[in-house]
């Protein structure tokens, strides 16, 4: 279907129709606004009162943990890693940005103007326009700031520095953190645009889902390879330069790069195709606003009250459910058909690995943090004994996020009772039911990783032991799924002579299940890896205490969330 036939029809406006009517909207909302101004004003002041007070606290951290380190290791590493980690952090931000369009969207309208004004005979250039410029210098700000902090503390970093060094290495941060804000922006209108979520096309939808999903892959992929560059030091150079060629994320990190002494040959030739790729996109995405289909409006700005609601009400999960509801309500074809089960015990686990199948995208994030703890684990043993503990941790980490993703029928089947109404289970018994398929896809992911790693010379103990916490890492990420609604007295929290509780209780409530998997398994692991560890069948036996302790407390949750 051509995009002229799903286009919803508009009314022509004159030039004085749409002034008289955008005249009498800002008349109408002229004490929302000064409201707003205000808040805006109390943000910024908040903002640069944080700065003032952080950002030479961290100068000073960073210049003490440098000479603290012997021959200034942590400095060598940052800075021998800035090649990569600058164009991959940027690549994250620029992939979250454009994702977040998807639900939220750089044009944002709010649901009395959506109600009111968009059926009307208004020019939409006109009304839409300014909201996307106002988003655009947003996120230029916020973009500059969150650059010019990383740049200022490689410029402290780098032995060359002077005051005049830092200086220029917190403005190269500064426009690289804004030109990457600024290419998501303009990136983020056209998906507005042109996504097929919104418009009830099963081929739009499919396809952007895949690209979403690679795009996932990619830049956790990068991620892992920054952490791997930063701990290692025998990192190929090629690496950095190939990624810093590699796009408007990487362009604009190469004068942060140059400024504190790296390999940056061409850094002028990178600037200049910043600047026309930003240029470039900003004029795209400003001459697609006006065309921005009133159903992506309207859903978008749906969506955002709904997010705000959870937000501020600290129901993450809500809020998570919430960016879903954007998307169309078609249901999604699996990649692969898995035959129907004849035997009832394998009902649950035929149905999760259906439901992963249908969102293929968490089966390859699971597969990226499921690298990432293998990589960090094989490195470990080469690493110095404190970085060692701080590896084991990462890793475990990972693994708990890699369980995380593939437990998410189990999460669904919390939050809808429905679901598991007709299914012949308790609610604890379904939830250890839960826990097969990720096991299943776990334990040989983990092993395949292992042999990887031996065939490059990188195993060890850790490895094994890896593998062993997959039973606890699993129980962790389940008792996560069946966390349930945030209770009220945690938000209220009590007071005590030490201070108000609430913090502590909603970090306990939201980090119980990865605290938990850190707690039992993270000695073993680290005591193996510190080759300090006890017997293999102790070891073991830790481990399977582990698991079974995971597994039951999981259970409990579950009978304890679906009891209420």
């Amino acid at each position: 279907m051509s995009d002229a036939l799903v286009r919803e029809p508009v009314a022509e406006a004159g030039p004085s129709a749409s002034r008289a009517a955008l005249e009498f909207l800002r008349r109408a909302r002229r004490e929302e606004s000064r409201r707003r101004r205000r808040d805006g004003f109390v943000t910024l002041y908040g903002v640069v009162l944080t700065a003032v007070v952080w950002v030479p606290a961290l100068i000073a951290v960073a210049r003490a943990v440098n000479a603290a380190s012997p021959q200034g290791t942590p400095a060598e590493r940052v800075l021998a890693a800035l090649p990569v980690t600058a164009p991959v952090l940027g690549a994250a931000a620029f992939h979250a940005l454009v994702r977040s369009a998807a639900w939220r969207g750089p044009v944002l309208v709010d649901l009395p103007t959506v109600r009111w004004a968009l059926p009307l005979p208004v020019d939409r250039g006109r009304l839409l326009l300014p909201r996307f410029a106002k988003a655009a210098g947003l996120a230029a700000a916020v973009g500059a700031a969150a650059g010019a902090v990383p740049g200022l503390l490689a410029g402290t970093f780098s032995p060359e520095s002077g005051t005049a060094g830092r200086a220029w290495a917190a403005a190269a941060g500064a426009w690289g953190g804004a030109a990457v804000a600024l290419t998501a922006t303009g990136c983020g209108a056209l998906v507005e645009r042109y996504d097929g979520r919104f418009d009830g096309q099963g081929q739009g939808r499919r396809r952007s889902r895949v690209v979403g999903a690679a795009a996932s892959a990619a830049v956790l992929a990068g991620l892992a390879l920054a952490v791997m560059t930063t701990v290692n030091r025998d990192a190929s150079p090629w690496t950095g330069r190939v990624l810093l060629w590699s796009g408007p994320w990487g362009w604009p990190a190469q004068p942060l790069v140059a400024a504190v002494g790296g390999p940056a040959p061409g850094w002028p030739a990178a600037l200049a195709l910043s600047v026309v790729s930003t240029a470039v996109v900003l004029v795209a995405g400003a001459r697609a606003v006006p065309s921005i289909p009133a159903s992506a409006l309207r859903a978008r700005a749906t969506v955002a009250e709904r997010m705000t609601a959870s937000v501020f009400s600290l129901e993450l999960r809500q809020a998570r459910l919430a960016t879903r509801g954007g998307r169309s309500a078609a249901r999604s074809r699996p990649v692969l058909r898995l035959p129907v089960p004849r035997r009832r015990w394998l009902l649950v686990p035929w149905r999760d690995a259906t439901g992963l199948l249908r969102a293929p995208a968490r089966p390859v994030r699971a597969l990226v943090w499921l690298a990432a703890a293998v990589s960090l684990t094989a490195l470990a043993p080469a690493a110095r004994t404190t970085p060692r503990v701080v590896l084991a941790v990462l890793a475990l980490t990972a693994a708990y996020l890699s369980a995380a993703q593939l437990v998410e029928p189990a999460r669904l089947d919390s939050d809808d009772l429905r679901r598991r109404a007709q299914l012949p289970y308790s609610s604890g018994a379904l939830a250890l039911w839960h826990a097969v398929v990720p096991a299943a896809l776990l334990v040989p992911g983990l092993a395949a990783g292992a042999a990887v790693a031996v065939a490059a010379g990188r195993g060890g103990a850790g490895l094994a032991v890896l593998v062993g916490c997959v039973p606890a890492l699993v129980g962790a990420a389940l008792v996560s799924a069946y966390r349930g609604a945030l209770p009220p007295q945690a938000v209220v929290g009590t007071d005590t002579p030490f201070g108000n509780t609430a913090m502590f209780q909603l970090a306990g409530w939201y980090l119980r299940g990865p605290l938990g998997a850190l707690a039992t398994t993270g000695p073993a692991l680290a005591l193996v890896l510190l080759h300090r560890g006890p017997a293999p069948a102790a070891v073991a036996g830790w481990l399977a205490a582990a698991g079974a302790a995971q597994l039951w407390w999981a259970h409990h949750t579950a009978r304890r969330l679906h009891r209420t």
